[in-house]
């Protein structure tokens, strides 16, 4: 089975049925619904796809309740999937309840993330392959939070847009809904859901997903409303849950451009909506008396249609002028160089402290024992996705060098403690120029440094249905968050030794001879690690040797 083709017909297929509903050409309500899914969950090209997209998720280490991570799954992969077909097709597949975990906020406070199988995220992933090219077809335009090909950045252009000086849509409504995610209320949803889907059987699949309980430890807590965030399928259903409001303020805020010129004229304010997940903005280019109304009316539309509650200390009225936050970015309208004022995005305070406290315990002198490459790599994975993010901001250049300052000399102290080394021998050593940046390098790894990102302005792009058009679709199956990595090593010390030990076995197998490469080159203890008193006197390279990945498993599974 071809999928992307398939997904193709199904998006086409539901863009098809909106059409005729506009024209009202339907006879009944099920001529606007799309039936015989079920069936594609379970076809074994379709479930083999959905497993190789949740297996290259960082998640997949990560196991839920029944402790079986993805390596573990994938051992006798074929017999497992197609025990996972055939439970699919005789319809007696149920999920296992979520693994519940506590990860912090930014306000330094907990937040629970729901940790499904990896059977039920497979399951879940296939799921989702079938259902988002259907409400693709349809969700709003101006909504941007968890689907393909759209990101922050698309939401932070249209706000920017918005409040420029020829839109001036200067005052703000900062949308919070209480407890989004674990107040969905399920019967809504499957409302909502049988509104496109007339599949009985795939329905009560995504039922048993919503009431498949949580695990806390050895305590079971059944589910009665919201999705577990954690779960490959929840921002798809949160999507579809919150299209309501989306289609409610599209009434709002988008009439034709000559009524909103006649509502300008007659001294009332227009509306934009720009949503991102459960965050969303709604801006006014009219009075704050008219932001005050609209927020009413959206705090009553929320409780009465979907049982949901808007906070009403969190969801403030702001002049662009004041400056607001959105994504964790500041928002605010002020004056440039130039002596205009115009919008810019800022990086907050709050964000710089939060990377300035994981480059700190990156760089802590109790993680002296571990590899220098093994700091560098996760200080540049630090860096890079922190400044890919804010590379948009005003005062990125700025942000940026200061943060160089701290980072670079981090390092060298680290480097020096590590090695007894004086900050002049670390210089002499570690100090080199790549592609004209001075930075430090291992010889193997270098430190890279957010001065090589340039600013960048939010890009403005129109979108089109991912699932009709030739553009690439950029999938983000769901995964597990996981925390910093912070350059500490399970076994420390082994990423300094590896690429000694494979430059003088010459990247060959010591066993069966093959040419290896980083990717394809195992490193092996000769004398096993539990031979050792200290597991870390096992790290030697007289006790180390290159193997190809086969090699390895074959000598593991020995138990050598």
């Amino acid at each position: 089975m071809d999928v992307g083709e398939r997904q193709r017909k199904l998006s086409l297929w539901a863009e098809q049925l909106r059409m005729d509903a506009g024209q009202g050409l339907f006879k009944s309500r099920d001529d606007l619904r799309l039936y015989d899914l079920y069936h594609l969950i379970y076809e074994p090209t379709w479930l083999r796809l959905a497993h190789d997209r949740v297996a290259q998720n960082s998640g997949s280490i990560t196991a839920g309740c029944d402790g079986v991570n993805m390596a573990a799954f994938d051992e006798n992969l074929e017999e497992n999937l197609q025990r996972l077909a055939e439970d699919l097709r005789s319809q007696t597949f149920r999920p296992t309840p979520v693994r519940r975990v506590w990860i912090p906020k930014k306000n330094g406070k907990l937040r629970p993330l729901g940790i499904p199988s990896i059977r039920d995220r497979i399951v879940q992933e296939s799921l989702r392959m079938v259902l988002e090219p259907i409400f693709e077809a349809e969700f709003y335009a101006y909504s941007y939070g968890f689907r393909p090909n759209r990101s922050t950045a698309d939401a932070l252009s249209m706000i920017v847009h918005n409040a420029s000086n020829a839109s001036r849509y200067f005052w703000v409504i900062e949308g919070d809904i209480k407890s989004y995610f674990d107040t969905i209320h399920h019967k809504k949803l499957m409302q909502l859901l049988r509104r496109r889907i007339r599949d009985d059987k795939l329905l009560t699949l995504v039922w048993h997903f919503l009431k498949a309980g949580v695990m806390e430890g050895t305590l079971f807590t059944p589910t009665t409303e919201g999705t577990p965030q954690g779960g490959i399928i929840s921002p798809l259903l949160a999507n579809v849950y919150l299209h309501e409001l989306d289609t409610y303020m599209q009434r709002r805020s988008q009439p034709s451009q000559n009524a909103k010129r006649i509502r300008r004229a007659h001294g009332r304010g227009n509306f934009a909506h720009i949503r991102y997940a459960d965050d969303f903005v709604v801006m006014c280019n009219g009075t704050r008396e008219e932001a005050e109304a609209m927020k009413r009316d959206i705090q009553n539309f929320l409780a009465n249609e979907l049982k949901l509650t808007l906070s009403d200390e969190k969801t403030k009225i702001t002049h662009v002028n004041d400056g607001f936050r959105f994504l964790g970015y500041d928002i605010q309208r002020d004056v440039t160089g130039d002596g205009v004022r115009r919008v810019k995005l800022l990086i907050p305070q709050e964000a710089v402290a939060k990377v300035r406290a994981s480059i700190l315990a990156v760089t802590a002198q109790s993680s002296l024992n571990h590899s220098l490459n093994a700091k560098l790599v996760a200080m540049n994975q630090l860096l890079r996705s922190w400044g890919q993010y804010y590379r948009y901001a005003y005062n990125a250049s700025l942000v940026f060098a200061k943060l160089d300052h701290v980072v670079f000399w981090r390092m060298a102290h680290w480097i020096g403690a590590k090695f007894r080394s004086s900050i002049p021998q670390v210089l002499r050593c570690y100090y080199v120029q790549v592609e004209g940046v001075k930075t430090l390098s291992s010889g193997t790894k270098h430190l890279w440094l957010l001065r090589t990102l340039r600013h960048e302005y939010p890009p403005y792009r129109t979108f089109v249905n991912p699932y009709t058009t030739t553009q690439p679709l950029l999938i983000r199956a769901g995964g597990m968050v996981l925390p910093v990595w912070l350059g500490n090593e399970k076994r420390p010390g082994t990423l300094d030794l590896r690429p000694r030990v494979l430059a003088r076995d010459g990247w060959t197998c010591q066993h069966c001879g093959q040419v290896v490469t980083e990717e394809t080159a195992a490193l092996d203890h000769i004398r096993a690690v539990k031979r050792f008193r200290r597991p870390v006197d096992a790290n030697t390279l007289d006790n180390l040797q290159t193997l190809c990945i086969p090699c390895h498993k074959q000598k593991t599974a020995r138990g050598e």
